[in-house]
Formats: C-alpha cells, sequence, structure tokens
C-alpha cells in the first residue's frame, strides 16, 4: 500500500491541519496562502458556511517528511473541527483531480 499524497494532521491544543505533497505552492515566492473554503449542504433551505484556510509552505524531502517550517499554520475562522477539515481536504482532492490510489 503506497502513501496517499495528503493526509489530516492534529495536534494536542485543539487544532488539526492538512498535510499535502504537492507542487502547486511555490515557497520561495508565498510562505503562506489563503484558500477560500465554502461547504454547502443539499437540503432545504440550503446551508453553507465560509471559512478562510492559510496554507504554510513547508519543505519536505522526497518521502513527504517534514524537513522545515517556520510557524505553525493558522486556521480562520477558528473553531474547524477535524471532521469539517476531512471534508474540506476532499473537496480540495477532487477539484485539483488528485485521488490517492492504494496499491
Amino acid at each position: 500500500m503506497t502513501t496517499p499524497p495528503w493526509g489530516p494532521s492534529s495536534s494536542s491544543d485543539n487544532t488539526a491541519g492538512v498535510v499535502t505533497r504537492r507542487g502547486g505552492f511555490r515557497r520561495r515566492l508565498q510562505d503562506h496562502y489563503l484558500l477560500p473554503v465554502v461547504i454547502e449542504d443539499i437540503g432545504h433551505p440550503v446551508l453553507s458556511s465560509t471559512g478562510t484556510l492559510t496554507v504554510q509552505v513547508c519543505a519536505c524531502d522526497r518521502d513527504g517528511r517534514l524537513l522545515s517550517c517556520s510557524a505553525e499554520a493558522i486556521f480562520l475562522p477558528v473553531g474547524l473541527s477535524k471532521g469539517a477539515l476531512i471534508a474540506i481536504l476532499v473537496c480540495i482532492v477532487i477539484l485539483l483531480g488528485e485521488s490517492p490510489q492504494v496499491k
């Protein structure tokens, strides 16, 4: 089984994050990217929530292991649950057309 190019991470201070291995972000140009996230359901009435996810670009080795990172990523608004972050991650992967493959 191969390791997928992304995965959730959590810490003891009640925060969670998403770790990705993707070449689309350029650390030399910018070390933080603001990613607007909109989550909608298909109910009646349609409910939605909007937030901003700050993506911090870190240096990793070829296997995806973290080498260096300046500061912790910031999530706005504060209080996104791990489940919400995983749902956001799945949406991002679908939008990018990169689904993890299990061998």
